[in-house]
Formats: C-alpha cells, structure tokens, sequence
C-alpha cells in the first residue's frame, strides 16, 4: 500500500449537523460554530492549492451538498483583499447552513441523518478516487452536537467499515451532549480523532479543528496527535435497538 507522500493532495469532506434541536441546548451556537468551521475550511484550503473540499449539511429531515453547488447563484465582487475560492466557500456554506435551518422549524427533537451524510460522503470519495490520475488522500470531519440514534447503528457501522477499507479517515468533534459511542469507533476504526469540544470556551472549537484536524495524512505521521483511551465497542441488538454487554447470535 502507498505511503502518504509530502505533496500529496487531499480530499476534506465536511459533515455538519445543523439540528436545530440539538444545537439550541449547546453553549455554543450553531452559527458561530459554522463561522468557526468557514475559518478552518479557508485554512485547509490554503495548504496547498490542490486541495478538495465537500460540505454536506445533515439534520433529520435531509442531507444536502453545501459545497460544491451551483456558483452562478452567487454575485460576482471585486475585493481584492479577499481570495475568491475563500469568498464562494464562505457564502455557499452559510447560507446553505442557514436553508437548512429555515426548512428545519418544526421543532422536531429528531435526531440528524449522519449515517446518510456519510455514505454520500463515501459514494463522493469513490467517485473522486476513481477519476483522479493521481493519488488523493481523503478523510472525513464530522461536527457532531446529537445524540446516537440506535436505528442508525447498522448503517453507521456499514459506512464505518466501507471507510476503513478505502483508508479514508474519520474524524469526530463533539460539541455538546455525552459521548457518542457510535461515532468513537468511527473514529478508533478508521484511524481518525474523537475529540470533545469544551463549548464553554467559544474559542475551543477553533483551536481544535487547527491543531487537531488540520493536518493531513503525512502530517499525522510525524504528530502526536492525543489518543482515544476509553472506547466503547459493545453492539446494538438488531430488534430492540439497545446497547448490550452479552448478546446471542443465529448461526
């Protein structure tokens, strides 16, 4: 298997959760967490000129590409003190953010359709991969502020596995609520980072993403990047949907 290489190039995809429900009882708000997000995406951006990126925005009505979209839709302006590529970004990501938000308004404590986002976001790697004559390496940035849905399970597991055999890395940013085991061994599987935001510093998450997230493979390599200590790899039943310790399987 090739080595990570130095000059390589790499695909971003960006999963946010923009559940209104789940994000009303953060310290934190969504919008200034996407705001902290667009900071990171430029940054990504600006490593190297031949970086991809991907948005998809999930909550649990939808899940809908952010970036890249239609960049017609978006006005031409002439400042020359900011990076176009950066300018489309920015606009395309809140603005999608907040239609999500708008079509959101029913209040609904649902949770959001990652396990969905994820298999979008594996389907659009592959495509990538298959048509791109050089090697990219690619992962994956979940913003995450739900609570584990067990309906979910088998799909999240199976997007899990698809990730971890394409060596594509999943890396996980909890903002609020307590730790999703689901989304731990996304990350444990696959090589990524879990990492627990401390919402009560409206900085943190920033800080986070530029020293935790912001390095690619080759990166990652020469890094002590922190662990995942307590990880917990129990399944969830098939019929009642539960976490279990013992359970019996059909052979």
């Amino acid at each position: 298997m090739a080595e990570p290489q130095e000059s390589d190039s790499s695909l971003l995809v960006v999963v946010l959760d923009v559940n209104a429900s789940a994000w009303a009882r953060s310290p934190l708000s969504l919008d200034k967490a996407v705001q902290q997000m667009v900071i990171f995406i430029n940054a990504y951006l600006a490593l190297n000129s031949e970086n991809r990126l991907v948005v998809i925005g999930a909550n649990h009505k939808e899940c809908r590409y952010l970036f890249p979209s239609d960049p017609s839709s978006i006005p031409p302006v002439h400042d020359i003190q900011v990076y176009e590529q950066f300018r489309v970004v920015d606009v395309k990501v809140l603005s999608g953010v907040h239609e999500m938000i708008a079509s959101e308004m029913d209040d609904e404590d649902q949770q959001s359709l990652i396990s969905r986002a994820l298999s979008m976001s594996l389907c659009h790697i592959h495509r990538v991969s298959e048509s791109s004559i050089s090697k990219i390496w690619s992962r994956i940035l979940v913003l995450s502020a739900g609570q584990d849905s067990p309906h979910s399970y088998i799909p999240l597991m199976n997007s899990i596995f698809a990730a971890q055999k394409m060596s594509v890395l999943i890396d996980i940013c909890k903002v609020y609520g307590p730790d999703s085991v689901f989304l731990q061994q996304a990350a444990e599987i696959t090589g990524g980072n879990y990492l627990k935001v401390d919402t009560n510093n409206e900085a943190s998450l920033l800080q986070t993403l530029m020293f935790t997230c912001l390095p690619d493979q080759y990166t990652r390599g020469i890094l002590n990047a922190p662990g995942n200590e307590l990880i917990d790899f129990r399944a969830t039943c098939f019929c009642h949907k539960r976490v279990i310790d013992i359970g019996y399987v059909c052979s």
